[in-house]
């Protein structure tokens, strides 16, 4: 099972990478997987642990995101 947060571009997915980081969360950059793209060719972080967190720093970091996917992508 993968959690993914979906940002519409490359940048915002590689700040909150480093956000995560800062936090001793770890992520993977990826391209979003096909079925959840919603009309965007953008990229997505997978989450392995600590996801309500991960979701939470991002926010309050103001980074913006277009959803989260919690389960298999692929």
């Amino acid at each position: 099972m993968e959690n993914i947060i979906i940002f519409a571009s490359m940048t915002a997915a590689m700040k909150a990478r480093d956000a995560l980081k800062q936090n001793r969360i770890s992520s993977r950059v990826i391209r979003t997987p096909a079925k959840l793209r919603r009309g965007s060719c953008g990229y997505s972080l997978i989450v392995p642990k600590r996801f309500p967190d991960a979701v939470e720093i991002i926010r309050e970091r103001g980074i913006p995101f277009k959803g989260i996917h919690a389960g298999d992508a692929r």
